[in-house]
């Protein structure tokens, strides 16, 4: 597993409430220092704002668009992953059926190991250990089949089963690479920390903005749907914890146990 930023870590529920609770903070910061400041100067409050908050909260939701797209992406391409794995998988099961019953008997036998390593492998969830053990276990299987399937190819006189199963079997190999280099590929850091930054700048210069007095229902709702939007995009980009996850792609890897019925 790679290093990634600490947030990863933290559920997103709990970084959804700090976040909604800190919008508030800043919005009401921004409002009491343009208070403090008109009494001070004794001035008269008719300084307008409204052209700088408004191109501030274009460039907010820019960047939200901006952040949520490349989340959204990189958890579709996963699913489809997840989805494209099962299916190489079930075609190579299915493919050992040409060979005689000795060696498909070995072959399916490895392959059954195979599959229960790739469904922990997801179903291990957060847990590091058990995610790295059983994709550790799933390299090993899948080294053994291409092994066995090879040093049978070398005494098989009939070729087309060869050329059947071996593409099968490289393709297998080669998605799980894929499907981990997607898993391990999140938004970069520094955007997410300029994202944060920027709402809660946002926010105090919405607060700095306000003339009347201060509306903690507006604020609240305000903070909310930003506090939403920025947990949906942390969301997408942890697919391993939270509402939004791969367990639906993931039950067609699990229906492979049928074949061996």
């Amino acid at each position: 597993m790679p290093d990634v930023w600490f947030l990863f870590y933290i559920p997103g529920g709990i970084i959804a409430a700090v976040f909604f609770i800190l919008i508030l903070v800043f919005y009401r910061l921004g409002f009491l220092l343009r208070v403090k400041r008109m009494k001070m100067l004794h001035a008269k409050d008719d300084q307008e704002l409204g052209s700088l908050n408004g191109a501030m909260m274009g460039l907010l939701a820019l960047l939200l668009a901006f952040t949520f797209g490349m989340a959204n992406s990189r958890y579709d391409l996963r699913r489809e992953l997840v989805v494209k794995e099962a299916n190489i998988i079930g075609t190579a099961i299915l493919r050992t059926d040409v060979y005689p019953d000795s060696i498909r008997t070995e072959l399916r036998g490895m392959f059954k190991e195979y599959v229960e390593a790739r469904i922990g492998y997801y179903k291990a969830g957060t847990d590091i250990e058990a995610v790295n053990l059983h994709f550790s276990k799933g390299n090993d299987l899948s080294r053994n089949i291409w092994k066995t399937a090879t040093s049978y190819a070398r005494t098989d006189d009939i070729t087309t089963r060869t050329a059947q199963l071996l593409p099968a079997l490289n393709e297998m190999i080669d998605i799980v690479t894929s499907r981990k280099a997607s898993g391990e590929a999140h938004l970069p850091p520094s955007i997410l920390y300029f994202l944060f930054a920027l709402c809660f700048c946002v926010s105090f210069m919405m607060g700095y903005d306000k003339r009347e007095r201060f509306d903690w229902i507006v604020t609240a709702g305000f903070s909310l749907m930003l506090s939403i939007t920025i947990y949906i995009i942390l969301d997408l980009d942890r697919p391993r914890r939270g509402l939004i996850n791969l367990d639906k792609q993931n039950e067609k890897i699990v229906e492979l146990r049928e074949l061996f019925k």
